[in-house]
């Protein structure tokens, strides 16, 4: 028996499409109201949720745990108002709890945001679907625990409640919150520097994302390389330019593993190169997005989605038509059209017309 437990509060601009793609998947909904004052519990009702409320105390944990306290299901799959499925998974679910072995599922998560003007979407996984007793820890961002072993489910999830909405308002505070209790922990301060970059405070950014670096020295937890990634970005922002080809430097090794590090370093050297008028490093830029093209080929992991193929391809273009190379501006235009990339077609049609 399967039970889906979430935790909500105003989400009626969300939860009919959430409940509609997952309820035909489960046995019974495990909705827990932390102090709606719109449509959400109207919208769980017409889907047969059992409903509870559980008074808000700044701490998700607490409130998925109460949640969880309520399921009758031998497995659990937790979803967020905001995330959906856009296929059913009905046998893929069926097939990792039909295991008895304690083991927790890791469900894709592929996120829609607004960086810099552009729309993009990223991919991370989280353990989403396991065993009943298991409980929350953390009072943002929680974890599961007691850990135990994860496995890739081939689930996956959209998610978008964070594009063009502020998200922060709520996060920054509980963050800091949590970060009184825990002032020396990498995860926490590594987030709390995105919500900082993502509310254009990219002073504060810079500060928390540089101590979660820190932090992780000697370590290698499973966000290393994003705290690694947001620091040179936030460093280039910040034009610290010195301190980002430091970290490059330092960080090289991830240029032939990692896409996202390959395209971060090359968008740095750019704006270095336009900044300080140094274009001594025209070919390191040029080699880095032939890198993120090379590693894509490879079938190598991405977290922004795009920036081993499309995403590359047209900043390549965008780089070769600066310098006058037409040609492989026209060639890398096209690939990154094949993707079916829209701005990369209208480049194109200079080319064409």
């Amino acid at each position: 028996m399967i039970s889906l437990a979430m935790i909500v509060k105003n989400e009626e601009k969300y939860l009919d499409r959430c409940l509609k793609s997952a309820a035909h998947m489960v046995d019974e909904i495990i909705v827990v109201d932390t102090g709606s004052t719109d449509r959400t519990v109207e919208i769980a009702e017409q889907y047969d949720a059992k409903l509870y409320r559980f008074e808000w105390i700044d701490d998700f944990a607490a409130a998925r745990n109460y949640s969880l306290e309520h399921v009758t299901g031998d497995w659990v799959l937790v979803l967020d108002a905001d995330q959906y499925f856009q296929e059913d998974f009905s046998e893929s679910i069926k097939q990792f709890t039909n295991s008895n072995a304690k083991r927790a599922g890791l469900i894709e998560i592929i996120s829609k945001y607004e960086q810099n003007g552009q729309t993009l979407h990223s991919t991370d996984y989280m353990a989403r679907l396991f065993p009943r007793g298991a409980r929350f820890e953390g009072r943002i961002h929680e974890q599961l625990t007691p850990l135990m072993p994860t496995v890739v489910t081939g689930l996956k999830l959209m998610h978008d409640g964070y594009f063009q909405t502020d998200k922060g308002t709520r996060n920054i505070p509980l963050l800091l919150k949590a970060l009184e209790e825990e002032p020396d922990d990498a995860y926490l301060n590594f987030q709390l520097g995105k919500q900082y970059r993502g509310a254009d405070e990219y002073n504060l950014a810079q500060h928390y994302t540089e101590k979660a670096y820190g932090l992780l020295q000697g370590s290698n937890p499973p966000f290393a390389l994003e705290t690694i990634i947001e620091l040179l970005e936030v460093l280039t922002v910040n034009k610290q330019y010195e301190a980002a080809l430091e970290l490059a430097s330092n960080e090289v090794e991830w240029l032939d593993k990692s896409p996202d590090f390959a395209f971060s370093v090359a968008q740095f050297l750019l704006e270095y190169a336009i900044d300080a008028q140094d274009f001594s490093v025209v070919g390191n830029i040029e080699n880095s997005y032939l890198k993120c093209l090379e590693l894509g080929r490879a079938g190598a992991k991405e977290i922004v989605i795009g920036a081993s193929t499309y995403l590359a391809a047209y900043n390549l273009a965008v780089f070769y038509e600066s310098i006058g190379n037409d040609a492989n501006a026209k060639e890398y235009y096209a690939l990154s059209d094949s993707y079916g990339y829209e701005p990369a077609k209208e480049r194109l049609q200079k080319y064409t017309s």
